[in-house]
């Protein structure tokens, strides 16, 4: 049996030597997910508990002894700390298509929200005053609980190397706008030196004014005290899923973000400096292309175009030119790829590329071809990946036979307790095989067209397990879980 293993793990590794460059760059997988899998709580900016989620999408390959190993990338959505959320289209859109690279990915929900401002903002647009928080520290304190729970959320992850199949030293952390400004600390946070002092505790904080309570970030909290208090937020790295498995993060994805300190200055000496593939617009209104305060060129917008106030109490912020300008100046030895597109703020509320009217359609904090950026950020990041040996696609995406297969076969519930259902369309029968994370085979059948039940032992153990449903030629795998 062990000289079995073996030659199947040199074929493997002999496959893995001949697939051509494009591996992690062309889109050969199929995929499957999992969604709303919670992997923690943490105490939000009121004091409340938020009970926090992430959807996984894992390739689906030809490997019956599960010993190839998959890059892991983690993608994170942006709102300002105060909107957003994980199933956010663009960010959906990633994961899916990096899963079908050969990624492990996965979209996470974080802590948002922030203590409000006391004053009472008018403006002609609609919820202005939302982005009003009662000091500058408020935004420091909203991005290190994302950076805390970015790591809590990577944690848990990599404490599941084993059932997700991850290759724990090839991960990848992607952000866009307040997810790349977290995606960038929970590589570069990484010394106590660095914490901000905004993130000790600081004095209480006036309740915010009833005219911002339809805000999201505030819709169903409750203020009933007097003020807010606002404690010491705790260790760097969180308290959610606490981990002695070492990995290494080799790329940070920052799309249109920024720093709100040097982060690169200070580093562990004993771990590899991630590569940082940064895509920004100069003209950007909301996080700055080199540097200044958040909403710089939307205040001067509102103010120009609306009647309305400038946005107050916002920190300042370093974004991508920055970053690499500091990068460069004191030679920190980065591997920094930037794309820069041309086009800057021309403080022109009316007229020309990039002034305030312009960007109604075509806003700047944003991508400006987000296939062509993906595509550019899966070249940088594939020279980087080491992950071997590789699972091979079970199937060319072209065919239509396998698609329209995988389109026909439906699992619920997931995560499951002792029965699962499998509805077959356009087909009518086919074979199920379930397996286990070793690849040991623990039912076999077969099913018909429609809605078919399958019972399984009761004294089945909780955990990951693969269904397979053969139709013809074609063998489509799909990941449930057993939740007790």
């Amino acid at each position: 049996m062990r000289k079995t293993t073996i030659l199947t793990y040199l074929i493997i590794c002999l496959t893995t030597l001949s697939v051509s460059a494009q591996q992690w760059i062309s889109k050969d997988y199929s995929y499957d997910s999992l969604l709303n899998v919670t992997y923690g709580n943490a105490i939000n900016f009121n004091g409340g508990t938020d009970t926090l989620k992430m959807d996984i999408y894992t390739p689906i390959c030809d490997d019956s002894l599960m010993i190839s190993r998959r890059p892991l990338m983690m993608i994170i959505h942006g709102g300002a700390f105060l909107a957003g959320n994980k199933s956010d289209v663009s960010i959906i859109n990633m994961c899916k298509q990096f899963a079908k690279r050969g990624y492990v990915t996965a979209s996470i929900s974080y802590r948002l929200g922030m203590i409000s401002d006391d004053n009472q903002w008018s403006c002609n647009y609609p919820n202005y005053s939302c982005v009003f928080a009662t000091d500058s520290a408020e935004w420091y304190r909203a991005l290190y609980r994302g950076i805390q729970d970015g790591k809590g959320a990577l944690r848990y992850l990599i404490n599941r190397n084993q059932t997700y199949r991850i290759d724990t030293n090839n991960v990848f952390v992607v952000g866009e706008s307040a997810g790349a400004l977290i995606s960038l600390g929970i590589a570069f946070l990484d010394t106590i030196t660095e914490k901000y002092p905004q993130a000790y505790a600081i004095t209480n904080a006036p309740n915010p004014h009833s005219s911002t309570l339809s805000c999201q970030h505030n819709v169903g909290k409750t203020f009933t005290n007097p003020s807010i208090t606002r404690p010491d937020l705790g260790s760097i790295d969180g308290i959610i899923e606490p981990s002695t498995v070492k990995y290494q993060i080799k790329g940070i994805g920052n799309m249109y973000g920024a720093m709100m300190s040097n982060l690169l200055k200070e580093s562990k000496s004993n771990t590899a400096k991630p590569a940082i593939f940064s895509f920004h617009q100069p003209c950007d209104l909301v996080v700055p292309f080199d540097s200044g305060k958040v909403f710089k060129g939307l205040s001067w917008c509102m103010t120009n175009g609306y009647n309305c106030y400038a946005i107050s109490n916002v920190p300042k912020l370093y974004g991508s030119k920055t970053i690499s300008d500091w990068n460069t100046n004191f030679s920190y030895g980065y591997n920094i790829h930037d794309e820069f597109t041309s086009t800057t703020f021309p403080y022109n509320f009316l007229f020309g590329a990039g002034s305030c009217t312009d960007q109604i359609n075509n806003p700047c904090h944003a991508y400006d071809n987000a296939t062509l950026r993906q595509n550019n950020m899966a070249n940088f990041f594939a020279s980087l990946i080491t992950t071997n040996p590789i699972c091979i696609a079970n199937y060319t995406p072209n065919s239509i036979d396998s698609k329209l297969i995988s389109n026909s076969i439906s699992l619920y519930p997931n995560p499951f307790t002792n029965q699962i259902n499998i509805e077959l369309d356009n087909f009518a029968n086919a074979q199920v095989n379930i397996v286990n994370l070793y690849g040991q085979n623990i039912y076999s059948g077969n099913i018909s067209q429609g809605k078919n039940t399958l019972s399984l032992p009761a004294s089945l153990a909780k955990g990951v397990y693969y269904i397979k449903v053969s139709i013809n030629e074609y063998t489509i795998t799909k990941m449930v879980i057993k939740s007790n």
